[in-house]
């Protein structure tokens, strides 16, 4: 019981910090493997006279909106970040982020966590996926010292959540280092927080996708776990340097399901990209932190704004 309220309380803290992670699962074996042949402190090395970061700035006639990158999981070397992301975000009005975890309703996080991440009735989570998926959760299970039948009242796509955070964990990846957090930490009373998105409406996604799509994001977690540590480094590497097109690649090489990639990315960058032109219609300058797959491609919220016709130019902080 501990073990599984231990993880419930996890997502819930966390569900902003694990999309990026889920949507590069399929992807990070490869990109793991790179990493180890090249070596980590090879890439460190070469990344820390390149340090370039994701930063554009939208202007308008009236506004002024900074969109910066984000790793939502990260490793104290990340840091500092450069002076001239801190200056702009420093005279900001707004702080936008995709959900403000440090005001989160636990109450009503929870309710909605169980209400549509768990089974009722006699159900369980060996009914609903196969045989081969089962044995390499008991694999992940035996490996990493968890109860198996912890997760028997789990739905696939909240398994596959509580095993990527567990991994995470495992790896050293620190949740409370992403870009996004460390801006809500530095926010000023004068600045106001905003938010694109909410907690309940990033869980809808998930528990919304169908049985086959939950199996899949399950059975890809569980392939990738014991390799998220190499994949975390490659990602970060690829983040400071401004390598949007590997980042992009990442997201979608391989990636299992692809409907679901679309509902998860491309269909909230929309979304996303309106709310920022509400910003560029009105008169405050707006530091906008999303997660850098929300960035980047042809339907990234760089191309969209470049598409309405706003100047969009690329910053290099570590200039």
């Amino acid at each position: 019981m501990f073990m599984k309220t231990h993880m419930l309380e996890r997502l819930r803290r966390k569900s902003v910090c694990l999309f990026l992670l889920l949507i590069t699962l399929g992807t990070g074996q490869a990109y793991a493997q790179s990493a180890a042949k090249t070596g980590t402190q090879q890439l460190n090395t070469q990344q820390a006279s390149a340090r370039r970061f994701l930063m554009w700035k939208v202007t308008s006639p009236t506004a002024t909106v900074y969109l910066v990158g984000s790793v939502h999981v990260a490793t104290p070397d990340l840091y500092p970040l450069p002076s001239a992301m801190e200056s702009a975000f420093a005279v900001s009005k707004v702080l936008t982020v995709e959900v403000n975890v440090k005001n989160i309703d636990a109450s009503q996080s929870t309710k909605l966590t169980q209400e549509s991440g768990t089974y009722s009735d006699g159900d369980s989570l060996s009914k609903h996926i196969s045989k081969q998926t089962s044995d390499a959760l008991d694999g992940f299970c035996s490996k990493y010292g968890m109860p198996r039948e912890s997760l028997e009242g789990f739905k696939p796509w909240l398994v596959a959540l509580t095993t990527a955070v567990i991994a995470f964990q495992q790896a050293g990846e620190d949740f409370h280092m992403g870009v996004d957090e460390h801006f809500l930490n530095e926010a000023k009373p004068s600045q106001r927080i905003d938010e694109l998105e909410t907690a309940g409406f990033q869980l809808s996604i998930f528990s919304s996708a169908t049985p086959q799509e939950q199996e899949e994001l399950l059975a890809s977690s569980l392939k990738q776990v014991d390799n998220l540590k190499d994949w975390a480094q490659t990602l970060q590497n690829a983040y400071v340097a401004g390598e949007d097109g590997k980042i992009e690649q990442m997201l979608e090489q391989q990636f299992e399901p692809r409907a679901f990639y679309k509902r998860l990315i491309e269909d909230r960058n929309n979304g996303m990209a309106e709310r920022v032109e509400q910003y560029l219609k009105g008169k405050e300058q707006c530091f906008v932190v999303v997660g850098s797959g929300h960035l980047v491609g042809d339907k990234g919220l760089v191309k969209l704004l470049q598409a309405k016709r706003y100047k969009v130019e690329r910053i290099t902080p570590g200039d």
